[in-house]
């Protein structure tokens, strides 16, 4: 997939088939939308092109309102490349696009860069100044500019609608499970790896200490997760807290890899989150809380252990 940063660096070379929105989490909504857009543009043999926004509107329009994105730019991207996205665009979203008239958006931009033989959508899509533009819109400028629109209907998951903000809350509430089921891929953070206190170190259970690059953040509590460091994945289970035992009141994200040994500090690291174990809680000594984090150890690896997946098929 070819990333371009504005329509300045689109160069139009035929029609294509394009889809827009802010794609945070890229969930099964957003999957559905964008795998019509992949297989529309396969049957026309034209390229797909996904419009994103960095940052995206509230960021600009309302901030204080403005939600705590899912992922990072680069996971959103690498995302969108996994569902076979030819080209994405990425708009720097500004007061000037804010102000625009959806019909100018689609004049400038759908109909004279990317010249669109299809634009797909979801069903309640809303665009351009005060989103005063809507499928309806769309439709009615199809019919003379030539161009075919499609309204894909809502994704529904257990008679619930997949949406972004649904997922934000069940991230903030360590709900990972319900929360994969919409994604449709394990929550992750990612970052780089920072020198801490050393204490897992000092208690023979040394742990890389995550900076991560993501807005939002999952409860306090000790998940298990999977961390993915240079394209090889590690079982691990990650502490989120303040680590009170220890009399600690900065949030830190400690993540210990199973059957790992090596250095981490400023290696770049992704931890998907599978399932919360348990509230971070507060022990009367160290020797207590080293037992418990052996305890969570081995529940990890009764978790990750092949017996217990064979016995789930």
């Amino acid at each position: 997939m070819k990333v371009h940063h504005g329509f300045e660096e689109w160069q139009p070379d035929g029609r294509t088939v394009s889809s827009l929105g802010n794609y945070d989490g890229v969930h099964l909504g957003h999957q559905a939308i964008l795998k019509r857009v992949v297989d529309c543009a396969q049957t026309l043999h034209v390229p797909s092109i996904a419009i994103t926004f960095d940052p995206v509107p509230k960021k600009i329009l309302n901030p204080q309102a403005a939600p705590q994105l899912i992922q990072t730019v680069e996971q959103r991207l690498r995302k969108l490349e996994s569902i076979g996205i030819d080209h994405t665009i990425v708009l720097a979203f500004n007061r000037s696009l804010a102000g625009m008239r959806p019909e100018d958006f689609v004049n400038q931009f759908l109909v004279s860069k990317l010249r669109i033989k299809a634009f797909i959508v979801g069903q309640n899509f809303s665009f351009g100044h005060q989103k005063s533009g809507n499928v309806a819109l769309l439709k009615q400028m199809g019919l003379k500019h030539d161009f075919e629109v499609e309204g894909i209907q809502e994704v529904l998951v257990g008679g619930i609608r997949v949406s972004s903000s649904l997922i934000r809350e069940m991230i903030r509430s360590g709900r990972m499970k319900e929360a994969h089921r919409i994604l449709g891929d394990p929550f992750s953070l990612i970052g780089t790896v920072i020198e801490g206190d050393r204490l897992g170190s000092k208690l023979g259970i040394p742990t890389a200490n995550l900076k991560p690059e993501n807005e939002i953040l999952p409860a306090n509590g000790v998940y298990l997760t999977r961390a993915v460091l240079d394209r090889e994945s590690f079982q691990s289970v990650t502490n989120v807290g303040v680590r009170p035992t220890m009399g600690g009141t900065k949030l830190t994200i400690e993540s210990h890899l199973l059957n790992y040994s090596g250095d981490l500090y400023g290696k770049h690291l992704e931890l998907q989150f599978l399932e919360k174990l348990r509230d971070e809680i507060r022990f009367p000594n160290v020797e207590a809380l080293k037992a418990q984090i052996l305890s969570d150890i081995k529940q990890a690896e009764e978790y990750f252990s092949p017996q217990r997946h064979e016995g789930t098929k």
